[in-house]
């Protein structure tokens, strides 16, 4: 029975709970703490594994994991660090069997989101989703009727959505105190190495369970580093647009008030200087119309130039958001600056992001909307998480649609697009300096798509339209009926 303290404590959630065969809720569990179980743990997944038994009244229970040698790792670490012994599981299925486990956190490869989060909600878990929130568009919204129909608090990790500084000054910015905006561009600038050909067929981790692993996916294997590189195949990743563009996306989204699709997206991309088997662009830029102003994304995984180790930077920033008003600019990322015409700070904007990149603020943030049960309390639902990755799939979309073009003749392309001309001559001249020969290179012009927000397709194009899903390997098929 449950007692009365809980009965308060939870009082929001049995008037909505839904009746159905999978495990109790949250609502039902026989104790006062939140029972948490990390799924995926080799890398983020060991952030959160540290960071969610700092949040009152959660207690982390559980650790699961494919890779046998990265879960004894992290479990054993955990016991030395806490004091107590997790629960080992090596299916996340045996994790959502578990009727004394109440919330996890999917920290698993972007192919397992959709179908991790839909599980999680039917077996009756709240679910704290990594980014990016989806593989793709189709399947983020069967994640959020998941999360609809069985009454379930889902929380989508792009963590500044909890900066309260954040919240207030976007607000403000709507409202005008930078007088009109004009032009919002997204900056990702960072510095990768390649990831080489592998010089053998490769084969998986004997320590993993290559076929779970995959999942939805295809099983073939074409990398010669089994973990994190996975990020460069479209299969299992995003490309860096998916990345690490949800967290810039969304701030650029958030920063206009954005609240559904844009009406076209356009990109310009390729993988250059390195000789590797990637798939995915290291070198995009990407253009997305919204009816308030434009935004545009420039990324870059190439350093300064051939033999350096720093980063590009564009207005101080490496990483960030540059929100263009008549009056005034915001420049920043965690926190900023707004400056005006002659480029003095007149203002600065901060506050608490709290620990582990702001993560820590959202676990928080995530457990408070779980004693609600108010889908309100999220800082980052499903619905807001979808649509800043919908930009990430959208961009993604158009660059594998595209055609390509001699990079020679790229300036006459976008020459009747001024926020492109600028961006891709910063482009052209970054390619030069890391060594890409710029007459004899190729880049891949992507298709500018209409797009329909009302309906988040394609006006005219069925071939774009084909890549808004998957096709999903059985039995790890994300369901038409959730």
């Amino acid at each position: 029975m449950i007692s009365i303290s809980r009965r308060q404590f939870l009082a929001a959630a049995s008037a909505t709970a839904v009746t159905s065969m999978t495990s109790p809720s949250f609502a039902a569990s026989a104790n006062d703490e939140l029972r948490v179980v990390v799924i995926g743990v080799n890398s983020i997944g060991n952030t959160h594994l540290n960071g969610f038994p700092k949040v009152p009244g959660v207690k982390v229970v559980g650790a699961c994991d494919v890779d046998s040698a990265a879960l004894g790792k992290r479990a054993e670490e955990f016991e030395k660090k806490f004091g107590y012994t997790l629960k080992k599981y090596d299916d996340l299925r045996r994790v959502y069997d578990d009727p004394n486990v109440d919330a996890v956190v999917l920290a698993v490869p972007n192919h397992w989101h959709g179908l991790g989060t839909v599980w999680g909600c039917q077996a009756g878990k709240d679910v704290y989703t990594e980014k990016p929130c989806s593989h793709n568009i189709w399947e983020a919204g069967q994640m959020e009727k998941a999360a609809k129909k069985y009454d379930r608090i889902v929380q989508i990790g792009i963590q500044r959505r909890s900066f309260t500084h954040l919240q207030e000054f976007f607000k403000e910015v709507q409202d005008g105190v930078l007088g009109k905006v004009m032009h919002v561009k997204g900056l990702y600038l960072t510095r990768r190495d390649s990831i080489g050909r592998p010089t053998s067929p490769p084969k998986p981790l004997p320590t993993v369970n290559h076929d779970l692993w995959c999942g939805p996916a295809p099983t073939k294997l074409e990398r010669a580093k089994y973990h994190y590189d996975w990020h460069w195949f479209w299969d299992y990743g995003n490309a860096e647009l998916g990345n690490n563009g949800p967290h810039i996306l969304d701030l650029c989204r958030w920063s206009i008030g954005a609240e559904e699709f844009p009406t076209s997206v356009s990109s310009i991309g390729g993988r250059y200087a390195w000789d590797d088997n990637g798939q995915t662009p290291n070198t995009h830029i990407l253009r997305y119309e919204y009816a308030t102003a434009p935004i545009t994304f420039e990324i870059r995984d190439l350093p300064t130039e051939t033999g350096k180790k720093d980063t590009c930077k564009y207005m101080g920033l490496s990483y960030g958001i540059v929100v263009e008003g008549e009056d005034a600019t915001y420049v920043g990322f965690d926190t900023g600056k707004v400056i005006d015409k002659s480029g003095k700070t007149i203002r600065e904007i901060s506050g608490n992001t709290g620990t582990d990149g702001g993560r820590q603020l959202h676990r928080e943030n995530f457990a408070k909307a779980v004693r609600s049960r108010k889908t309100s309390d999220l800082n980052c639902s499903v619905k807001t998480g979808h649509l800043s990755t919908a930009l990430c799939h959208l961009g993604n979309i158009s660059h594998r649609v595209g055609k390509p073009i001699g990079l020679n003749s790229l300036s006459e392309q976008v020459a009747q697009q001024p926020l492109l001309t600028d961006a891709a001559g910063r482009m052209l001249e970054h390619l030069s300096a890391n060594g890409v020969d710029l007459p004899s290179a190729s880049v891949q012009m992507g298709e500018t798509l209409a797009i329909n927000p009302k309906t988040e397709t394609f006006v005219s194009s069925e071939q774009a339209n084909q890549l808004l899903r998957r096709e999903y390997r059985a039995p790890y098929v994300v369901p038409e009926n959730v």
